[in-house]
C-alpha cells in the first residue's frame, strides 16, 4: 500500500495502491490534489493499513503506526461499543456462573434461576424438600433457604449490573482509546 505522508509530523494524508506524487502535487486512481505543496510530503510503502485507518488521523514512521489526536477521536465510538460489549459479556459471566452460598455451591445458571423462581412462586414447600447443588447433590432445604438461595442471586447479580454503570460511565468518561482499553471488569 502507498502512502502520502507529511515530513514534518509522519501523518498520514493519503492511503491507496495508485498514488503518485510529483512537483506538481499528488494523485490516486481517478483524483489529483494539487493544492499542496509536495517539497512538505513523502511518498512511501507500508506492508498494511491499520484498522480503523483515517487519513490525517495517522502516523507512520519507521514501520510503526501511531493514531494522532484525530485518528483518536475517530476511533473512538467503536472501541467504546467493543469495550461495552466485553463488559457486558463479563456481568453475564458473573451472574449465571455457580455461586456459594451457606456453605454449598449451587448452580445461578438461567434455567436453575427460572426453577428456583417458579418453587419460590408457589409460597412454600413440602416437608422434606430438597435442592441439588451444583454436583447434583441433593441438599435439604426450607423455603426460608432457598429464599435466602435466591436473595444471594439477586444480590450478586445486582452488585455486578453495578458494577457494569459504572464501568459504562467510565468508558462513556474516556477521552482515548488507551484510557477504554485500560477498563476492566
Amino acid at each position: 500500500m502507498k502512502i502520502i505522508k507529511q515530513i514534518a509530523d509522519n501523518v498520514v494524508l493519503f492511503a491507496e495502491p495508485d498514488l503518485m506524487l510529483d512537483q506538481t502535487g499528488c494523485s490516486g486512481a481517478g483524483w489529483a490534489f494539487r493544492s499542496i505543496n509536495p517539497s512538505e510530503l513523502v511518498l512511501e510503502e507500508a506492508a498494511e493499513i491499520p484498522d480503523g485507518f483515517v487519513c490525517g488521523g495517522w502516523t507512520y514512521s519507521n514501520g510503526t503506526w501511531a493514531t494522532n489526536d484525530i485518528g483518536e477521536q475517530a476511533l473512538l465510538p467503536a472501541k467504546r461499543t467493543a469495550k461495552i460489549a466485553e463488559l457486558e459479556a463479563a456481568r453475564l459471566t458473573v451472574e449465571y456462573s455457580n455461586i456459594t452460598h451457606a456453605g454449598q455451591t449451587w448452580k445461578a445458571d438461567k434455567i436453575s434461576r427460572d426453577l428456583l423462581g417458579q418453587v419460590l412462586a408457589v409460597g412454600s414447600v413440602p416437608s422434606g424438600m430438597y435442592w441439588r447443588d451444583a454436583a447434583g447433590t441433593p441438599r435439604a432445604m426450607t423455603y426460608t433457604d432457598l429464599q435466602a438461595l435466591g436473595r444471594a442471586i439477586l444480590d450478586r447479580g445486582f452488585l455486578a449490573d453495578q458494577n457494569l454503570e459504572t464501568k459504562k460511565a467510565a468508558v462513556a468518561a474516556a477521552a482515548t482509546a488507551a484510557e477504554i482499553m485500560a477498563i476492566t471488569w
